[in-house]
């Protein structure tokens, strides 16, 4: 993804395929041009074309212009062969953790300029910038547990309650994710619900221990 748009490059039996398209609308890729190369890097054909269905692997391509064997040819439509389908594209967009802070402001820029939407790499950002409060609350967290526990013997205790608060942690956070993600809640409160948690477990095991 650049400034140029999307961009995609596949290999069909023996051939290579390079997609620019300018934007994704839906299932749709507009305004694109696909140059298909033989072995030896020689163009074989030109499409161009203002829509692209892409639900499957075999795009519909309408309103088509082909450039082949320097001829012009006109088509209402077109199918073309491809290793990609609309699922695998927006999965590839969602591979977003390995990421820094700045090439995901970077990215969601290019995103933009595709039309596509930017709330995974929103919800990515957010995620980014507040990373330092939830290590700090799960490190104060662990120092609570283990000073309420000090005087429990019991090491199987010990160990079961921490996978439960772990696992419990980590539900709670995915399933927020999901909601901002999907757009059920805004993505602020997606981040900040379950940090808000993390306080107030950590407040209350606090109090409970200063009363001790």
């Amino acid at each position: 993804i650049t400034k140029n748009g999307l961009w995609i490059k596949d290999k069909i039996e023996n051939n290579t395929i390079i997609v620019n398209a300018s934007s994704i609308d839906g299932v749709f890729l507009k305004d694109t041009i696909i140059s298909e190369f033989n072995e030896e890097f020689d163009i074989l054909r030109n499409i161009q074309s203002n829509k692209i269905d892409i639900k499957n692997k075999q795009w519909i391509a309408h309103n088509v212009t082909l450039y082949e064997n320097n001829t012009v040819t006109k088509k209402e439509n077109l199918k073309i062969i491809s290793n990609f389908d609309y699922e695998k594209i927006q999965s590839l967009f969602s591979n977003l953790s390995s990421l820094s802070l700045f090439e995901l402001i970077d990215l969601k820029k290019n995103y933009q300029s595709l039309n596509y939407s930017t709330t995974e790499v929103d919800m990515q950002l957010l995620k980014v910038i507040s990373y330092p409060i939830y290590l700090s609350l799960m490190t104060l967290f662990s120092c609570v547990i283990m000073f309420a526990t000090k005087h429990t013997k019991s090491s199987t205790f010990k160990i079961s309650f921490g996978l439960f608060a772990s696992v419990l942690i980590y539900y709670i956070n995915n399933f927020f994710n999901v909601m901002g993600k999907t757009e059920k809640i805004s993505l602020i409160p997606s981040i900040m619900i379950p940090l808000t948690i993390l306080v107030l477990i950590n407040a209350i095991l606090l109090y409970r221990i200063n009363e001790k």
